[in-house]
């Protein structure tokens, strides 16, 4: 076949052919489908001969050409079948125009003629032959398998009864049982798995003859008469069929343990009996899928291992045993587990036996062979026989020991699993929790930078590892709480059942921890975008904070007071000391246990501010802020004099563009309303009319001031706006502190701490400098005296823009600091905000003092100058307390003016004082205070008596006051009396007389205040003198005496404090005494000390 034309030039171009679609096939079918095309491919592709093909493949000549052609049919689609022909079970079939069937030749001879009719009769009846097509798939067909994997031949299902006392004779080449169609050349003449046909009566004769040629594997069929002449072609067809070599043995012969139409992995083996010695067979099941259903054993979870183990070796078993036949054999490796009677490629034989077979004179070398063949057979009979019986024995020898292993060592095995079990759930315990301790690496927790955890890329790592911890726990909890396992390990491993309660524990713990961790990862990664998303650059619109974000913060956190509760809860129930980790790890959980209170009360306050940052933010909706800046050296109430606003617009995160601008634009050039308006009652003092923003901070109270500002800017055409925010110039220095100098160009100026009130005022006052600004500017209007103030705000701004998270976060920092010191204060039209501001000391208001003992003194430079950045304030507070439990207060204020630089203004210092105490407070005296009752009045001179009756002329007007003053309470050093020039009248100050306060009801209630004004001249001091008595100032703690004082400050100054406490009337409390600068409010406690024990 290989010499025929049709393959006689076998090289090929099989590039173009297309794979077959091999992936619902199972693993046999796949290795089936690749050793086919490997062999096909050397086939068209190499000049690798046939035989070395077939060794190298195990796959028949026969088989490999008929492939070969198959492949090179045309498919449905035109295009050859190639590999896809090569796939198991498929049905090749040939679409190209088939020639007609051409008529047997008539030259056939005559025994030519007798023997194709035996090949192609059925009972007696003749069938014309068939186009040479594929047939379609059987479950027989294409059975080329490895002969190294399996049985060539199926074990015979019908015991020989005679066996022993046959002798050999080659078989008939194909038997065919009745009522089947002729199987197709390269197919099995017969089903192997058929069930046995009914034998006919024999003579004896018959019976050795038909014993002596049948195939030890072939199915027994009823025989039918054949003539000698069909006896003598028989007979030679057996002799060739015993003379082939396996190696010649068509692979589609190859038979496999299986039922038809199952895949190998899938199939059901037939029972097998299998001949032993003395007449007795031995039935093997094929495989323990044919147990019943009482045979089978319900086999605990913790034994399955074992069974496994145990099938595992019995397989192993067999292999071996396949092997060592294969040995003996002596046909090397390709021919494993083959037994030696195979098919010879021949032509089908009639279906019947003969009964008589006449034995013909065979020359000698055929008569060698034929002897050879079979004592070879006999011998493998006898080999194959011995073979059965060891497997036998093994398998009943494995038998048992499986149920030794199964209801003997179940116990021990199930132990064993307890063991495991607890071994596993400590794995992943430890799995978990370094998960855990990962990210603390990630996230560290650091005192001078806040924010070095709120690195994005960290904390997205951070949310991996919790992430993973938080399935390893979940797959822990499921594990420790299967009751299989709890009954197991109870049963069988007693001494571990606490820790696996423990374990059930602390599995949630880990859990709750996992969760928490994940969900506030996901708020810091938010937090981290509004950092790193630059919300103070105008150059985007992205939103730097959205409401989901806001949801799921505030979801966050309800999640985390929860996920707290419960583990506490769990452990408290958890003994630390027995967890099974590092001794460095206890100790860091016992931290962490002790910080869980903590936790929770700073999630509980982070929990109220998320609304308030929301809100602060502008999520979803636009907030405008008036911002104002406060000039110290013109000293307010509420800081300082407004010189310059702006509105600061923030939405979403992201704040608009912000500027600054002159306050006499919207005070004098809007609408008007400041015209000719004056202060509100309380504030008759602000006397300079045309009252507008730029003099509207009046009170110390800033939430007093911020409103009564807010509803001047709205009057004045401005709108409304959701907050006020005023700071000084300390703000700005302690801004430039990090960021640096800022040079100013044009002007050429480099702005410093040091500098930057001394330039902002001499560009805002000095003439020569605001001719020049406005030259460098080009705004020659009013506004342009302050655009050096509004060019260096850009570039503070920008800066601050640009500055690094570290910088921002030491600017936050020294923003506090400023808030409370006073000069940064801060309002909010939201009471939420406003009282969270309020209860955190951040609001800027003057205390009420109901729960301690207090004052606070409030300034307002009315000079119309800049002088107050050369007056030092000292407050001397000396309080006595009494038996009773009162204070006694006597408080000295100390106005110390030194004018060592332009004040650009008039040169006395006017200063309308107020000192707030506590409600109950009783004023009982006070000096220093201008009494509204003039000393003098201008006038001619006068002659007044004297020794010898002799006049001396005194002048009568205020002249005489330039040079002294008859009260202490002013006391110039260089004798320069003289107040010169009243600013805003543009008249002589009045010399009037000095004495208590004039002012004594207070403007804001809850309070005691009194106040009045004070006139201090250059380089002089002022000292301005208050008593009055606080009853029950000393109050019970724990049934100790305790006296508490706060003494708070005004925005824009930093007064010198100086404090005596006598405590000696009352038991308990010792003297104290303190002096210094304050720039927060300060509180003072006496306690008495504690016990000695």
């Amino acid at each position: 076949m290989e010499n025929s034309p049709k393959f006689a030039d076998r090289m090929r171009d099989i590039s173009s052919w297309r794979e077959g679609d091999f992936r619902s096939l199972s693993t046999r079918a796949k290795k089936k489908y690749y050793r086919r095309k490997s062999a096909i491919e050397d086939y068209f592709t190499s000049n690798i001969s046939i035989d070395e093909i077939t060794l190298r493949k195990h796959i028949s000549s026969e088989r490999l050409l008929q492939l070969a052609e198959q492949c090179l049919m045309q498919a449905e689609d035109g295009s050859p079948w190639g590999f896809r022909a090569l796939m198991p079970g498929v049905n090749v079939i040939d679409y190209a125009a088939q020639p007609a069937a051409e008529a047997p030749s008539s030259g056939i001879s005559g025994e030519d003629t007798q023997n194709l009719n035996h090949e192609t009769k059925s009972d007696h009846t003749v069938n014309p032959p068939a186009p040479e097509v594929a047939a379609p798939a059987s479950p027989d067909e294409d059975k080329d398998y490895d002969t190294a994997k399996r049985l060539a031949i199926k074990r015979s299902q019908q015991s020989f009864q005679h066996d022993a006392g046959i002798p050999e004779t080659p078989p008939t080449p194909a038997l065919q049982v009745e009522g089947e169609e002729p199987a197709e050349s390269g197919e099995p003449a017969a089903e192997l798995d058929e069930p046995t046909a009914k034998l006919e009566p024999l003579s004896r004769e018959e019976e050795e003859q038909v014993e002596a040629t049948a195939e030890l594997d072939e199915p027994t069929v009823k025989l039918e008469p054949l003539s000698r002449d069909q006896a003598a072609v028989s007979e030679e067809a057996a002799l060739a069929a015993n003379m082939a070599t396996p190696g010649d043995v068509e692979e589609s012969g190859e038979v496999e343990h299986v039922t038809a139409g199952q895949d190998g992995d899938e199939a059901t083996v037939e029972p097998v009996q299998i001949p032993l010695e003395n007449d007795e067979t031995l039935t093997e099941p094929a495989s323990s899928a044919d147990s019943t259903e009482d045979e089978r054993v319900t086999v605990p979870t913790d034994a399955q291992d074992a069974i496994t183990e145990v099938e595992r070796i019995l397989v192993e078993e067999k292999d071996e045993a396949r092997t060592a036949l294969s040995a003996r054999d002596g046909r090397g490796e390709g021919a494993k587990e083959t037994l030696p009677v195979a098919y010879a490629p021949t032509h089908l034989a009639p279906l019947s036996m003969p009964v008589y077979i006449r034995r013909t004179a065979l020359d000698g070398k055929r008569a060698v062979a034929i002897h050879r063949r079979l004592v070879h057979k006999r011998w493998m009979r006898d080999e194959q026989v011995h073979t059965k019986k060891r497997r036998s024995l093994q398998i009943v020898s494995f038998a048992i020991f499986a149920a030794i292993i199964l209801f003997g060592l179940v116990p021990v095995g199930a132990g064993v699993a307890a063991y495991g079990a607890y071994n596993n759930i400590s794995g992943i315990a430890h799995d978990g929790i370094n998960h855990l301790l990962k990210v603390k690496s990630l996230l560290p927790v650091s005192k001078s930078d806040p924010t070095a955890a709120l690195n994005e890329k960290n904390l997205t790592q951070a949310q991996v590892e919790f992430k993973a911890a938080q399935s390893d726990f979940i797959q822990l909890q499921q594990l420790v709480d299967r009751t299989d396992v709890q009954a197991a390990i109870t049963q069988f491993a007693p001494q571990y059942s606490n820790k696996l309660g423990m374990g059930q524990k602390l599995v949630q713990v880990a859990l709750d921890v996992a969760r928490m961790g994940d969900e506030l990862c996901g708020v810091a990664l938010i937090g981290a975008n509004i950092i790193h998303g630059s919300p103070l650059s105008s150059g985007s619109t992205k939103p730097v904070i959205s409401a989901a974000d806001v949801a799921a913060i505030d979801g966050s956190m309800v999640h985390a007071l929860y996920y707290i509760d419960d583990i506490q809860q769990q452990m408290s129930q958890v003994s630390i000391k027995d967890i099974p980790v590092s001794d460095s790890q206890k100790k860091q959980l016992v931290s962490v246990v002790n910080l869980l209170p903590t936790a929770r009360d700073t999630i509980i306050q982070a929990q109220g501010m998320v609304g308030l940052v929301a809100w602060l933010l502008g999520v979803g909706h636009q907030r405008r802020f008036l911002v104002q800046t406060m000039d110290r050296a013109e000293l307010r109430p509420g800081g300082g004099f407004t010189g310059q606003y702006g509105i600061l617009q923030i939405q979403d995160g992201r704040m608009s563009p912000f500027n600054l601008t002159d306050v006499t634009l919207i005070d004098y050039a809007e609408n008007g309303t400041a015209i000719g308006r004056n202060a509100p009652p309380g504030y008759s003092w602000m006397n300079f009319g045309n009252w507008g923003i730029r003099d509207s901070n009046l009170s110390g109270d800033f939430p007093t001031t911020a409103r009564m500002t807010m509803q001047l800017f709205q009057d004045e055409g401005g709108g409304p706006v959701d907050g006020d925010i005023a700071f000084t110039p300390a703000l700005i220095s302690h801004i430039l502190d990090v960021i640096g100098p800022i040079k100013v160009p044009g002007y050429n100026e480099t702005i410093t701490p040091q500098n930057l009130e001394e330039r902002l005022h001499y560009y805002q006052q000095d003439f020569s400098a605001i001719a020049r600004e406005k030259q460098i500017s080009g705004n020659y209007s009013h506004a342009g005296r302050k655009a050096f103030t509004s060019t260096l705000g850009k570039l503070l701004l920008d800066r601050v823009r640009h500055a690094t998270i570290k910088q921002l976060t030491a600017i936050v920092k020294g923003a506090i600091k400023d808030i409370q010191s006073r000069d940064l204060e801060i309002y909010f039209t939201n009471p939420a905000a406003e009282t969270w501001l309020a209860e955190h000391g951040y609001s800027g208001s003057i205390d009420t003092f109901t729960k301690q003992d207090g004052f606070m003194v409030v300034q307002a430079n009315i000079s119309i100058s800049k002088a107050s950045q050369y007056v030092h304030t000292i407050e001397q507070d000396n309080v006595t307390l009494d038996a009773q439990g009162g204070a006694t207060h006597n408080l000295t204020i100390t106005l110390d003016y030194q004018q060592k630089g332009p004040v650009y203004g008039f040169d006395t210092y006017a200063d309308y004082i107020r000192v707030y105490a506590p409600r109950n407070a009783q004023l009982t005296g006070g000096d220093g205070f201008d009494t509204g009752k003039p000393l003098c009045s201008p006038g001619p001179t006068r002659t007044s008596p004297a020794l010898g009756n002799t006049g001396t002329t005194v002048p009568t007007g205020c002249g005489q006051y330039n040079s002294f003053f008859p009260s202490n309470a002013r006391n110039c050093p260089d004798g320069n009396y003289s107040l010169g020039m009243r600013g805003g009248l543009n008249t002589p100050w009045v010399i009037d007389s000095l004495g208590p306060p004039t002012e004594l009801n207070s403007d804001l209630p809850g309070r005691a205040m009194w106040g009045g004004l004070t006139e201090t001249p250059k380089n002089c001091i002022s000292t301005i003198s208050l008593s009055w008595y606080v009853p029950h100032a000393v109050q019970k703690v724990h049934g100790q005496p305790s006296y508490t004082i706060l003494v708070q400050k005004q925005s824009g100054l930093s007064p010198t404090i100086d404090l005596t406490i006598d405590a000696s009337a009352v038991n308990g409390l010792k003297p104290f005494s303190f002096k210094g600068d304050i720039n927060a409010d300060r509180t003072f406690n006496l306690r008495p000390p504690p016990k000695k024990k």
